[in-house]
């Protein structure tokens, strides 16, 4: 266990070192919040490396490689010396350390903390098998393998990827720099979303309270901060009580509550059926998808959705340290930051674009309502206008070179039951919405309602959610997913952030309540239905944990490929041979995979395209099932096919280079027919048992 820690160590220190690079731009940005937004210097600097790597990279101005990475770390340094070189910054940056110097240090041991926990969490099932893992570490190593950008796709030789990557492309830095390989560092990736996911959040939750305090109370500032934090990172939702009390009066007819009856319901609570409730219990052809940052975390597929946590994090900060500025400066620093992190946001997980656009735009027009309507709508859309060009063009050079794979807007035909949506959310709505109830009687009572920038920031933010959750109910996006989940990906990734945003500013809502309620008798109610539903929302880990780590019982490291070397040896060894004798991206022929298998694991491991992978997903990325379903074809052709005319023509068609049979190849195409490749002059150049690599 204890060997992992020499990875953990160095790779926090790269990313701390990184950060401090953006220090001065992180206090320049946060200069109201009681910690500066330090933890944000990661994100910031991490994101600005990745995306002017990547800039370089689509036009061909540098190739992808660490030197050229420290060419950009350097020029980032650079210019976040300018900044200090103006006027006094100097001297006010090492009077902010000198002054902040513990808490700084307080918020990078919860960094390490959390990174290191998660981490070991992860050495207990760190296999990268299984759900999404082996597309997300495809990319990666694809990336890791790219001369410029952007990555070729590896399931589908000579074309990019046409899908999300900007997240992986960030790990591919942090790999690259690190230079610790990929089946290491896609674990340390899933622990480092996680604890940027909880320090982030502890830092907007903790700044929410302090910037509406007229003196400072560390006590509240940090218990709203750790309550946020362990909601959003670590939180599930009221399913696991209600199934488990389901199954006892269900199962028994009636409510038992004894030792027994409740170990047994325990017992056989499954931690995926909090995420797939609606559609399935009741079971009804409205199959749909809703879940949260914890469920992600433990399922550890670095997919989008999750890698741009950090990324939304940053941009509600820093939606709210500019709101404390007024001058036209801020204003169109505001517009640019935000296009910028919103174009960093499409191109990791797309959806977010549109969500966090909402949120700016509602936030914008409820911070102007103090004027009138119609300069706050006024307000509202010119900023929207402004924010969304400079979005397009720090996003262009992505869109130039990306196809969109939606299908249009659809009515939804169905719905789901209340009662399903208040487990999912009812616990947030019952420590929030009574916040509500207290602004709108204040108003009542004295006739006009002045609410502080951080009661508006949280109003905004709640609103966002909630029409999130209404959204999917009223229409949704059409994609590939046959009509029982038409709703699935519609409100899986809508709700999923709503979940996030509820979180975010529950620890707010807790402080915000027990100071508007006069009543001791009331706000002692408060507090006893704030720890109970805080409690069930924070035992989802044991029931999740304990399901998919096998309650921790043996470590296995961090490195991922124990499964591939134990299970398929000789495609290990090739594998390991073809990282170490083959550079460039060649393409290396395989067998075509379904989604969700153990195919196309040496496009995965290797980063070299094959010329058709995991099939299905390709028939998304490509807008049609044809493409697709030709390369499959061919392939079959290739390895099964008596035409050497045939043979010869789709190699070249192809470019293919290499021909790797092995465990998979043998078990697709019964009918290999191996000897073709040596009749057109193939040479074997690895083998291992049964499996064979061959040159052309």
């Amino acid at each position: 266990m204890f060997s992992d820690l020499t990875f953990i160590i160095f790779w926090w220190f790269l990313i701390f070192i990184l950060g401090l690079f953006c220090l001065p731009l992180t206090f320049t940005l946060f200069k109201k919040f009681w910690d500066k937004g330090y933890i944000f210097s990661k994100t910031i600097c991490i994101a600005i490396l990745t995306y002017l790597i990547f800039i370089c990279g689509v036009f061909e101005i540098l190739t992808f490689t660490n030197l050229n990475l420290f060419l950009i770390i350097f020029l980032i340094l650079f210019f976040n010396f300018l900044l200090l070189n103006r006027k006094n910054n100097f001297s006010i940056f090492l009077k902010t350390i000198k002054e902040n110097y513990k808490t700084f240090v307080f918020q990078e041991i919860i960094f390490i903390l959390i990174l290191t926990t998660w981490s070991f969490v992860r050495g207990f099932m760190s296999n990268i098998e299984g759900l999404e893992k082996y597309m997300d570490w495809g990319f990666i190593n694809s990336a890791l393998r790219s001369e410029f950008l952007p990555p070729q796709d590896m399931w589908f030789s000579g074309e990019i990827i046409n899908y999300y990557y900007f997240g992986h492309l960030i790990f591919a830095v942090l790999t690259k720099l690190s230079n610790i390989g990929s089946a290491i560092t896609y674990n340390l990736s899933i622990a480092t979303v996680c604890a940027l996911a909880f320090s982030s959040t502890f830092s907007i939750a903790s700044n929410l309270v302090f910037l509406s305090l007229k003196k400072i109370d560390f006590k509240k500032i940090i218990t709203a901060g750790l309550i946020s934090a362990l909601l959003l990172t670590f939180g599930g939702n009221l399913h696991s009580v209600y199934k488990i009390v389901k199954i006892n009066i269900v199962d028994n007819g009636k409510l038992v509550l004894n030792k027994e009856a409740i170990a047994k319901a325990v017992d056989s609570y499954w931690y995926p059926d909090a995420t797939r409730f609606i559609g399935y219990d009741p079971d009804v052809k409205d199959k749909t998808i809703h879940e949260f940052p914890i469920y992600s975390f433990v399922v550890a597929d670095l997919h989008g959705h999750m890698n741009d946590i950090p990324i939304i994090l940053f941009f509600m900060a820093f939606l709210l340290s500019s709101s404390f500025y007024s001058s036209s400066l801020i204003s169109s620093l505001l517009i640019i930051v935000a296009g910028f992190t919103l174009s960093i946001a499409y191109m990791t997980n797309a959806w977010d674009f549109a969500i966090y656009g909402l949120l700016f735009a509602i936030f914008t027009f409820f911070s102007n309502l103090k004027n009138d309507s119609k300069t706050a709508i006024k307000k509202a859309f010119t900023n929207g206008i402004l924010t969304i060009a400079c979005w397009f063009i720090f996003s262009l050079p992505f869109s130039l070179k990306f196809t969109p794979m939606g299908e249009g807007v659809k009515i939804s035909d169905t719905h789901s039951f209340f009662y399903q949506l208040f487990i999912l959310y009812g616990g947030f709505w019952l420590v929030i919405l009574p916040l509500l109830l207290l602004f709108l009687i204040k108003k009542i009572k004295k006739k006009k309602l002045n609410l502080q920038t951080s009661d508006l920031f949280v109003l905004a933010i709640v609103v966002t959610a909630t029409l999130l959750i209404i959204i999917p109910e009223i229409i949704y996006l059409k994609d590939i997913y046959i009509y029982e989940h038409r709703r699935a990906n519609t409100m899986f990734k809508l709700t999923y952030q709503a979940f996030i945003m509820y979180a975010l500013v529950s620890g707010y809502a807790f402080y915000k309540i027990r100071l508007l309620l006069k009543s001791k008798w009331l706000n002692f109610l408060y507090g006893i239905l704030f720890a109970i539903i805080f409690s069930i929302h924070l035992i989802y880990p044991y029931f999740a944990i304990r399901s998919f780590y096998g309650s921790l019982k043996t470590y296995q490291g961090l490195w991922g490929l124990n499964y591939l070397k134990n299970d398929f040896p000789d495609n290990f060894n090739a594998i390991n041979w073809i990282n170490k004798n083959i550079s460039g991206q060649p393409v290396m022929l395989e067998a075509v995979g379904d989604s969700y298998t153990t195919f196309n694991q040496v496009s995965v491991s290797t980063g070299l395209p094959t010329v058709e992978g995991w099939i299905v997903h390709e028939w998304l990325w490509r807008g049609g099932y044809d493409k697709p379903k030709m390369r499959q074809d061919n392939v079959q052709s290739i390895y099964e096919s008596d035409d050497l005319n045939r043979l010869k023509q789709l190699i070249q068609k192809y470019n293919i280079k290499y021909i790797f049979i092995g465990d998979k190849e043998y078990e697709k195409y019964p009918d290999l027919n191996e000897d073709n490749f040596k009749k057109i002059g193939g040479q074997i150049i690895f083998q291992s048992g049964k499996t064979k690599i061959y040159q052309l």
